[in-house]
């Protein structure tokens, strides 16, 4: 037998195999004029088509691949800056109906795909069941940009507590929405995937207990697993929990020790040389620092997740960083990246003097009011 006869099957019978191709018709109500497009994850165009006077359509086109894409419907007389919506997509007919006024709700799309099918029920639940929770959130943040230079003291913390607790529905609405999907889903093979989509760094306890009770199938999906071992992670993180230990050495080459800091209240701050939100951050820290009469209620430590030294001790330096400062000179693959779960820089942690979580991923914006509140509650 000639190998070179493999190959050649091979070629023939890829030659044979019809690519998919997928067309769209449209309605949406109220727009005059708009766009229809649809994008990669990675957002890149693939499709895209005018709307005039609420009709758009188009044509049938080649499918590169099927899988998870994005598309959007924007009014150029009332772009209202919702985010794109997901969608599954191979071959034939997709049909995109939205509801007048309200083009950031999940619009009705029929198809043959099982898989989109599934998408729609999930986003419409959570649509029903948000009630305008987003745009609430979205409008108090807007409101909070707006007024922070002019606002009283007393008037920005009533702003952060009302995004606070807007947030907290929201997220109490996420769980109750991908409860009900699983239940009229039971079997769903995407359930993993619609988790991933989720905030679930936010409540990893809650969201790991839902995600044991996915079916095999979805947990051992490459999406189960990866999102399975983050939530195993996530939870060890949760407030109250012991803080991870940190790794590395002080400025003067001595491995930190955590009981060398005796404060009440702990931010420790992930950064990176060169990260100018950590650079512009570290001034705001200075500035806290300055207003806290007790040095001995407020400990800062800085873990630098950067690889170079002369880099580090130049910033700290020129910085004036006068506050504990770490490093493992490890940079990304420093286990204190890992075992804070830091997958953006820069990020914050608040602890108690036991080294006990008390809040994790705070903005930068909310440290402030969360040590004053802490020490007014822990005197």
């Amino acid at each position: 037998m000639k190998y070179l006869s493999i190959p050649l099957f091979a070629i023939l019978l890829s030659g044979c195999i019809k690519k998919a191709d997928i067309e769209f018709t449209g309605e949406a109500p109220g727009v005059k004029s708009g766009v229809f497009i649809v994008k990669t994850v990675s957002d890149s165009t693939v499709y895209g088509e005018n709307i005039k006077d609420g009709k758009f359509a188009v044509s049938k086109r080649p499918l590169k691949y099927p899988g998870y894409y994005t598309i959007n419907v924007t009014d150029d007389a009332n772009n209202d800056n919702h985010s794109p919506f997901e969608v599954y997509l191979e071959g034939g007919k997709y049909k995109i109906e939205t509801e007048e006024g309200k083009l950031y709700k999940y619009p009705k799309i029929t198809s043959s795909s099982k898989i989109q099918e599934q998408l729609s029920a999930f986003y419409t639940i959570v649509d029903k069941v948000s009630s305008g929770t987003a745009q609430v959130v979205k409008q108090i943040n807007q409101e909070i940009k707006d007024k922070e230079k002019s606002s009283s003291p007393q008037e920005y913390t009533r702003m952060l507590n009302k995004l606070t607790d807007a947030q907290n529905n929201m997220l109490t609405n996420n769980v109750v929405a991908f409860k009900q999907f699983i239940a009229a889903y039971p079997n769903s093979e995407i359930s993993a995937h619609l988790m991933g989509k989720l905030n679930y760094d936010d409540d990893p306890a809650t969201y790991y207990a839902i995600y044991k009770t996915l079916t095999p199938a979805a947990r051992n999906s490459d999406e189960g697993k990866e999102l399975g071992e983050r939530l195993g992670h996530l939870v060890k993180l949760v407030v109250g929990a012991k803080a991870p230990a940190i790794v590395g050495n002080t400025p003067d080459g001595k491995p930190f020790d955590q009981k060398s800091i005796n404060s009440k209240v702990i931010v420790v701050d992930f950064w990176k040389v060169g990260n100018d939100f950590s650079k512009q951050n570290h001034l705001q820290f200075a500035d806290i620092l300055n207003r806290i009469k007790d040095p001995k209620k407020l400990a800062i430590v800085s873990v630098s997740l950067g690889s170079r030294k002369d880099w580090w001790t130049y910033a700290i330096t020129q910085d004036n960083l006068t506050w504990t400062q770490v490093t493992d000179l490890k940079g990304d693959d420093s286990p204190n990246a890992a075992n804070w779960n830091i997958t953006q820089i820069p990020t914050y942690y608040l602890l108690d003097s036991n080294w006990n979580i008390v809040e994790r991923n705070i903005d930068i914006g909310r440290i402030e009011f969360e040590v004053n509140d802490y020490l007014k509650k822990h005197r």
